[in-house]
């Protein structure tokens, strides 16, 4: 008697794990449906006051873990909402993407900038008419920085690394964007970085304040080929160029390079800029 009670119950306890079983199994299959493009719309609101400025938000009716904007200039941002300012005309492919359970998703946007983003540039001398107004930073040999045909130049290479530097003056808590004119004729092993920082320059020392703002790396991915811009549009290491400091005073823009081979002018630079947003 007790043995056909057990086997009852066993029974019983059987079919009721497989109905829980098989409920959690259309449940499951419910929550991990991928979302679609429409789930992850984005609209944007230019600024009032600077149409230069725009403010991205999205709100998926799907949970997500995570969220992720490209403003189509080499420049990106986390969350539901973000602000970009872009400093120069143009149209930009904005995307932006949703992570969740069930997969990913994302939709894109053509943005159309109509003019510059007016602000004066506060670099003397940024187009190189001579090497006035920029100071050689001479940190280990092997690079050798050149000022010739309204233009400054890197090469050499041997893990020796050199820059240039200029003292500026900058407000408290205004966001200034640092770009350049670059040509880079390939880089092996090697890096080209741009710096804002308020400690001055010492030869024979390397250079790191504030931390990168701009730059090319062959290891991450850029400055291994030969290509001719805006650094903001090639850079892969670093920020996006901007830069700002809660107290006004003295900022040094200081530009360096180094590596194993730079070849006969590497990098080549002219119409530095640095302009408030």
């Amino acid at each position: 008697m007790i043995t056909a009670i057990n086997y009852h119950n066993g029974l019983l306890l059987l079919f009721v794990l497989l109905l829980s079983a098989g409920c959690n199994t259309d449940e499951d299959s419910v929550a991990v449906l991928p979302p679609n493009s429409e789930e992850a719309a984005f609209t944007y609101t230019p600024d009032p006051e600077n149409p230069n400025k725009l403010t991205f938000m999205s709100s998926p009716e799907v949970e997500t873990w995570y969220s992720h904007w490209s403003f189509g200039d080499n420049t990106a941002a986390e969350g539901l909402e973000a602000t970009k300012t872009y400093p120069l005309s143009g149209d930009y492919e904005v995307r932006f993407k949703i992570f969740t359970e069930g997969g990913t998703a994302e939709s894109t946007q053509m943005v159309s900038i109509e003019s510059d983003l007016i602000g004066p540039n506060i670099i003397q001398n940024g187009e190189f008419d001579s090497d006035d107004a920029w100071t050689i930073l001479p940190i280990s040999n092997g690079v050798e920085v050149s000022f010739e045909n309204g233009a400054v130049s890197w090469s050499g290479g041997g893990w020796g690394q050199e820059g240039i530097y200029q003292a500026i003056e900058v407000e408290a808590n205004q966001v200034y964007q640092i770009n350049m004119e670059v040509t880079c004729n390939g880089l092996s092993d090697a890096w080209f970085e741009v710096y804002a920082g308020q400690t001055a320059p010492t030869p024979g020392t390397d250079y790191t304040e504030g931390g990168i703002r701009l730059g090319l790396n062959t290891w991450e991915g850029c400055g291994g080929e030969p290509f001719e811009g805006l650094l903001t549009a090639f850079s892969c290491s670093g920020e996006d160029g901007t830069f700002q400091f809660p107290e006004g005073g003295t900022v040094y823009l200081v530009i360096r390079g180094g590596g194993a081979e730079y070849g006969t002018n590497g990098v080549t630079v002219d119409n530095v800029s640095v302009r408030q947003l």
